[in-house]
């Protein structure tokens, strides 16, 4: 049997925002309770369902 294997790239750009504390505490508590890994993936999964992305 033969296996084929695909990896996809995707290029992720660094980005520098201010977000209010209180929404920061939330993503924290998000992020310890492992609903998400960490803030990034916070932020990428909250900007894909705004988008239609997700």
């Amino acid at each position: 049997m033969e296996l084929s294997y695909f990896i996809i790239l995707l290029t992720k750009v660094k980005l520098s925002i201010t977000v209010d504390e209180k929404l920061i505490k939330w993503i924290d508590s998000q992020v310890r309770k492992k609903r998400f890994a960490n803030r990034s993936h916070d932020f990428e999964y909250a900007v894909a369902k705004l988008s239609g992305n997700a």
